[in-house]
């Protein structure tokens, strides 16, 4: 309670939202930045945070970081890994509103098997329908090297396979709903909601003819509020030659589609 003088006046009047589920009351602008000195917020129970529209730096504590594992942030929610348990919580970081899901780790070892991938995986928070009236927030997870993306709701008592035999390279939330890009395809899928049950991903678009996917690396990106592909791909060599998918040493471009 001492500490409350820390947050702008007008986040500590925040009209209260215990499902989470209403994104006009999310810290939207508010970025998690790394503080620079090794530790990891998780760690240090206290995250800093830039605001986007005025350049306002702000360190919050937040002890409930405790035991857990931060693995991913959507429109300024803080979505956390109990490193126990597994059991995922979505955090509002300046109300301390909090939405509790079922622990991961049974379909985690039944479908992904790997060590790694639970250290390194990513989360968002997505919305079960386009009106906040009507609709709850769903956690969709994925993992690296894995071709497998778990989604769950408050109303589950597990998790289940959203989609499987696809991997997940960039992905975006997106007005509520989850984008991807997929590695060794130039397709651009949605991921959440999914077109239905067990059925094949929606593809919105394809990446330009001209971006190779062997030798570009494709990133989804917001801005305006407008969803963007940014393709980085090595510069072509002045004499016409061919690409080298391994040669990075040269002048690197990137372009916005």
């Amino acid at each position: 309670r001492g500490r409350l003088h820390l947050l702008p006046r007008r986040l500590l009047r925040l009209a209260r939202d215990p499902s989470l589920r209403d994104p006009r009351l999310r810290p939207r602008g508010w970025v998690a930045l790394c503080d620079g000195d090794a530790v990891r917020p998780d760690d240090a129970c206290e995250i800093v945070f830039f605001h986007t529209r005025t350049a306002r730096r702000l360190r919050v504590p937040l002890p409930e970081l405790r035991r857990h594992r931060i693995v991913g942030f959507t429109d300024g929610l803080v979505v956390l890994l109990h490193e126990r348990t597994t059991a995922v919580r979505v955090l509002h970081p300046f109300t301390r509103d909090a939405v509790d899901f079922p622990p991961l780790l049974a379909m985690y070892l039944e479908v992904v098997r790997q060590k790694a991938s639970l250290l390194d995986m990513n989360a968002a928070v997505c919305s079960s329908a386009s009106s906040s009236a009507d609709s709850s927030i769903a956690v969709v997870v994925w993992f690296p090297y894995t071709n497998v993306v778990l989604a769950t709701d408050p109303g589950s008592s597990d998790w289940e396979i959203l989609h499987r035999g696809h991997y997940v390279g960039c992905a975006l939330l997106f007005q509520g709903r989850l984008y991807a890009t997929l590695s060794c395809s130039s397709e651009i899928v949605r991921l959440y909601p999914p077109r239905r049950k067990g059925g094949p991903l929606k593809v919105i678009a394809h990446a330009p003819h001209s971006a190779d996917r062997k030798v570009c690396n494709f990133y989804l990106v917001e801005s305006g509020g407008r969803m963007l592909l940014a393709v980085r791909q090595p510069a072509p060599y002045a004499n016409g030659a061919e690409w080298n998918a391994m040669d990075w040493s040269r002048r690197v471009v990137c372009r916005l589609y």
